[in-house]
């Protein structure tokens, strides 16, 4: 809105002397005094209050702008949060200069709205009730501002302080749907109590409050980017047929009263309103905007309120919610399908404006946002041969090699939009296995050489001198665990190397490959250290030179457990976690 304070101000000359930008004269070398601008803006920045006290005294100082934007003193002290200084500036102010507008008409309630300082709103406020009413240029309330930041406490008591039924409909919706984007559900429920009409009404963008809410699905859903484990047991309960409030916090309950609120506000409205009006509340364009936003809770809850909205499609493609989810890649809009029956074969046949078929619509690269959240061109490869085997199942199999308008079928389409990202996959995952088995083979070299040179050498019969010492079966164990896990590990990542990189390698072997790679890699360098370890154990006595050897050389593991756990984390992860992605959860019937 444009109405924070500039912190940069030009000094005035109050004395006529041409000063330098340093505040040095020409003529003289002693740095010049600030004029009392200058200093009590100083002191209302740091809200120095020692420093300003004898500007408190000044009644005309303290009212002056001391801005270019005309902000006076409070307005600075009230936004960075100076309560002692705001209190002084208070006891020496009159009521009146309370009101005081900068150049964009916000007061300093304004300021400490917008920056969440409650009790310097309060203090303001004890000392003029009106001062919640006084609204600023483009409706710029102190409430709205709160609400536009997000401070649910400031909001809150701001809303009890205000007069909102003086304020027009665009402002009153305006207020409705910032609260609703700041995720002060709470707010905006008494928002819409105190005016059902505005859940028909349009914001200043032009859009409705349960268009607002419709693309928030962070408000209906408990994840809130946890990770794969928190991801597990959040799924328990609903698995267990548990109601919602056994697994949501409050402020994903309140969405849900919100949306019941104003769905129930715009049917009752509707009556009383044109025809022309009530279309800002048509529940199948709700459908797809929730759809596009991937707001799966928000479909779940208006396919109860109208089961025909399965079988709407959009006007722009005629496309149906499921076609729209694996378009944008939503796992969970799409998990809808799957408790549909026999209807999901319906919705699958359809073909939109250019003559695609929802394969058609898997073989589409992914859109950038969806692909980005996978680390990785393999894992990303994955993920869009994963999505396209998914969809092949659910459609019949005249689809799969049906073309589209433009002569290409599914896997055609999947093949031509997807070729660059399998190049990426394919020379990323070469470059690591070539990394990787340079490693191996030198360790295979190490170890095989040194299992012909036992530690004390051989006797005149050719049987290890310390055969019969109770450490000696260490050495050629871990030889032996060096040796076969090194070669596993040069085996895997030949396989990689001589891959022919087909769709199907990326969803199964290559990852599999990557990981048993890997995995025996390091378990070849732990062996070899063992090895290694004991051998100098023979010639070095004392629990304290062994605890120092194991030491030394454990290091050399965890090093490489550090550097190689994100990479079988993210296969693992990307691999092994693709059995919970796609499967029914009974919600639409529940």
């Amino acid at each position: 809105m444009g109405i924070f304070v500039s912190k940069i101000l030009s000094s005035p000359n109050h004395a006529g002397i041409d000063l330098n930008q340093n505040g040095y004269s020409p003529s003289h070398r002693e740095r010049k005094p600030p004029s009392p601008i200058v200093a009590l803006h100083a002191a209302a920045l740091k809200g120095d209050c020692a420093a300003a006290e004898e500007y408190f005294r000044n009644e005309i100082l303290i009212k002056t702008p001391i801005t270019e934007g005309g902000e006076i003193a409070l307005h600075i002290a009230a936004v960075e949060g100076h309560q002692d200084f705001v209190s002084k500036l208070l006891d020496v102010m009159e009521i009146e200069d309370l009101a005081t507008q900068n150049v964009k008409g916000c007061t300093a309630l304004c300021f400490a709205a917008a920056a969440g300082h409650i009790k310097i709103a309060k203090l303001m406020l004890e000392k003029d009730q009106n001062l919640a009413n006084i609204k600023g240029d483009g409706g710029v309330w102190p409430l709205y501002m709160a609400a536009l930041q997000g401070f649910d406490e400031m909001a809150e008591y701001l809303f009890n302080r205000t007069d909102i039924t003086s304020w027009t409909t665009l402002e009153k919706v305006n207020l409705l749907t910032s609260a609703i984007d700041s995720e002060l559900y709470d707010l905006a429920i008494k928002i819409v109590d105190g005016d059902k009409t505005l859940a028909l009404a349009e914001d200043a963008n032009g859009v409705t409050p349960l268009q607002v809410l419709a693309r928030k699905p962070v408000a209906f859903s408990s994840d809130n980017g946890q990770g794969f484990w928190d991801n597990i047991t959040r799924n328990v309960p609903s698995c267990m047929k548990m109601s919602k409030t056994d697994d949501m916090n409050a402020k994903n309950w309140d969405a849900y009263i919100l949306m019941d609120c104003l769905w129930d506000a715009a049917e009752s409205c509707k009556e009383d309103v044109e025809a022309g009006v009530a279309t800002a509340a048509d529940s199948s364009q709700l459908f797809f905007i929730a759809a596009e936003s991937g707001n799966d809770e928000f479909l779940v809850e208006l396919f109860k309120k109208d089961h025909n909205l399965l079988y709407k499609v959009n006007e722009d493609s005629s496309h149906s919610i499921f076609h729209v989810a694996v378009l944008r890649r939503y796992i969970k809009v799409f998990n809808l399908m799957y408790e549909l029956g026999g209807t999901k074969d319906l919705i699958a046949s359809y073909i939109d404006d250019e003559g695609n078929n929802i394969l058609h619509l898997a073989g589409k690269l992914a859109p950038p946002n969806q692909l980005d959240s996978i680390p990785g061109a393999p894992w990303q490869m994955q993920r869009e041969v994963l999505w396209f085997k998914v969809v092949e199942k659910l459609v019949k199999p005249a689809f799969r090699h049906k073309k589209n308008s433009a002569g290409h079928t599914p896997h055609e389409l999947f093949m031509s939009e997807h070729k660059k990202l399998r190049e990426d996959a394919e020379k990323f995952m070469k470059q690591t296995a070539k990394s990787c088995m340079l490693v191996t083979m030198l360790i295979a070299t190490v170890v095989f050489t040194t299992a012909f040179t036992v530690p004390g050498g051989y006797d005149g019969r050719g049987a290890p001198i310390l055969e019969t010492k109770k450490m000696f079966v260490v050495f050629p164990v871990s030889e032996a665990v060096a040796t076969l896990s090194s070669l596993t590990s040069m085996l895997m990542f030949l396989s990689i190397l001589t891959s022919r990189y087909s769709d199907e390698d990326f969803l199964v072997k290559l990852p599999f490959w990557m990981v048993v790679g890997v995995a025996t890699l390091f378990l070849s360098i732990v062996a070899m250290m063992v090895a290694f370890c004991s051998c100098l154990l023979f010639f070095e006595h004392g629990w304290v030179a062994m605890a120092l050897l194991l030491v030394f050389f454990g290091i050399v593991p965890a090093m490489f457990v550090v550097l190689k756990y994100p990479l079988l984390r993210t296969i693992l992860r990307c691999t092994y976690s693709c059995t919970w992605l796609f499967r029914s959860y009974g919600r639409l019937h529940s």
